[in-house]
């Protein structure tokens, strides 16, 4: 036979449960959620905080896991309230600053990313539990900028721009992005590498291509502005740039006609070399500055300088040809 006094404790339970099941009089846990960081640089301190309403009903305990592993324990009632059940070098917990609500990390390392949960639990009558869960990822920063290569300081029109992005040795990879005068590239100009892993260094190194061909409208005032950007969750961004000039045509200063490919819509034929070279002979020698041995001696220098003088040494035969034969005539 049960005793009187335990058959009353049951009689109180189930009449407990029973009232706090009525529509309009719950009375227990609810709104259990968590504040995880997503992400944490290695070596800082992360906060992890769990709310919750008790209402009416007594906290009986409060449980951080991370995966299925329990690590911290807050129980009111016993002395101290909390318990740590961790390995050395592993989850620090500062128990000053860490109560029923709160839980702070220190100098946390990147072998513990992962899902971290807490779990609430009502006390009696009604022994309500809730858990939730979420992510964090403790990240190792890479040690400088993003590199760029490849990349020359002069393309001209329909040049072919081809070179690299990178960011090495972190954990996770950077998420890396190329921008042409500030606006992001579209994928057509990218070629995306796999993620490359250090085994031995628990880190990884990514790298992103860029390749296009160079037209008018990269260039604005004959300047194009290349950057490569790396971002890892909301605690690292860092970038890198290279400016680029238009390389235009020169014109050669020398005696021989420019390269035919530098002018393209110029095409051989289009002028009658022969004429015209005889149209400024006669020119020279009929007109009122004909030409004289003195002028010649005056001009050498330059002609000289401008490595044109053996046009120049024709054009003076010619031109006395032309006024010996203007002399045989009279």
């Amino acid at each position: 036979m049960q005793k009187p006094a335990l058959k009353l404790r049951r009689l109180f339970i189930i009449t407990a449960v029973y009232i706090a099941s009525l529509p309009g009089l719950t009375v227990g846990l609810r709104n259990v959620n968590v504040r995880i960081p997503s992400a944490v640089k290695r070596g800082d301190n992360a906060l992890l905080i769990c709310n919750y309403d008790i209402e009416n009903d007594t906290l009986y305990t409060v449980k951080w896991y991370r995966g299925r592993r329990e690590f911290y324990r807050y129980t009111p009632k016993e002395n101290p309230a909390w318990k740590i059940f961790t390995k050395a070098n592993e989850i620090d917990v500062e128990t000053a600053q860490s109560n029923a609500s709160h839980v702070l990390l220190r100098n946390v390392p990147t072998s513990i990313s992962g899902k971290f949960a807490c779990e609430v639990s009502a006390d009696a009558p009604t022994f309500d539990t809730s858990i939730v869960a979420a992510d964090m990822e403790v990240v190792e920063l890479p040690t400088q900028r993003p590199i760029i290569t490849g990349i020359h300081s002069r393309y001209r029109l329909g040049d072919v721009v081809n070179g690299n992005c990178s960011s090495d040795y972190s954990k996770p990879a950077a998420n890396l992005t190329w921008w042409i005068n500030d606006i992001q590239v579209p994928p057509n100009y990218l070629r995306v590498y796999d993620i490359q892993r250090h085994v031995a260094e628990h880190l990884e190194s990514a790298v992103l291509e860029i390749k296009f061909v160079v037209t008018v409208h990269h260039f604005i005032k004959s300047r194009l502005k290349l950057k490569c950007s790396a971002r890892i969750h909301e605690i690292y961004a860092q970038e890198s740039e290279k400016l680029i000039e238009e390389d235009r045509p020169r014109f050669l200063a020398s005696g021989r006609s420019p390269d035919m490919n530098m002018y393209p819509f110029d095409q051989p034929g289009d002028v009658d070399e022969h004429n015209e070279l005889f149209l400024i002979h006669s020119n020279a020698a009929c007109g009122p500055f004909a030409w004289h041995p003195i002028l010649f001696v005056l001009l050498w220098p330059s002609f000289w300088v401008l490595g044109a003088w053996e046009s120049w040494e024709h054009w003076l035969r010619n031109l006395l040809e032309i006024r010996h034969s203007g002399r045989a005539l009279r």
